[in-house]
């Protein structure tokens, strides 16, 4: 699938926040998954996503291993907003996508952090519509971009730790988003209370 990956990176926090903004306040402590919840959900992805902007800008990058739920402050959606528009700025910067950047794990190439960060916002906005009961879609044209993505990297997927979850087996038949779905540890069939 060919989308720029600014675009996919745009279009994907596009549909975390549509995800994060409609929360109620008792929706934000609702688990997301064993020791998360939506609210260390979208701290995960605001720390995470800060990194591109550094990431465009030759900044080395920090582990995002240990983070903190604080860092969201008292207003999480803002945050998220100032993080995902910072990101998306950077992003529309000639050449921002042919460098790479210090890791703790090593070099990476800013490219390789936006294909990860696409799929992150896509996947934590199904957890946390799957944890307050409005299930969102994924579109299937930026799943596949996904899988496209990760085929890229199958190492990386062989071995561990880059992915949240461990993969499950897709269904026979599965289209992009359940085979995102399942890449990432997740059952689409969970969705909506089904299967």
């Amino acid at each position: 699938m060919t989308l720029d990956p600014a675009d996919a990176y745009q279009r994907a926090a596009a549909l975390f926040g549509e995800t994060i903004t409609v929360l109620t306040d008792d929706e934000w402590e609702l688990a997301t998954g064993d020791e998360w919840t939506v609210i260390t959900t979208v701290a995960w992805v605001v720390v995470g996503d800060a990194h591109i902007a550094s990431a465009v800008s030759g900044e080395p990058l920090g582990s995002v291993g240990e983070f903190d739920a604080a860092v969201l402050g008292t207003a999480p959606v803002s945050a998220w907003r100032g993080t995902a528009v910072a990101a998306i700025s950077a992003l529309r910067e000639p050449g921002a996508l042919d460098g790479d950047v210090l890791h703790p794990d090593g070099t990476l190439a800013v490219a390789d952090l936006v294909g990860q960060r696409v799929s992150e916002n896509l996947v934590r906005a199904w957890d946390i519509g799957k944890a307050v009961g409005r299930p969102i879609e994924i579109p299937e044209d930026l799943a596949d971009w996904c899988l496209d993505f990760w085929a890229g990297h199958a190492d990386a997927v062989l071995a561990g730790g880059v992915l949240p979850e461990t993969p499950l087996e897709p269904a026979a038949g599965a289209g992009p988003v359940e085979r995102l779905l399942a890449l990432t540890g997740r059952a689409a069939r969970v969705v909506g209370g089904a299967g």
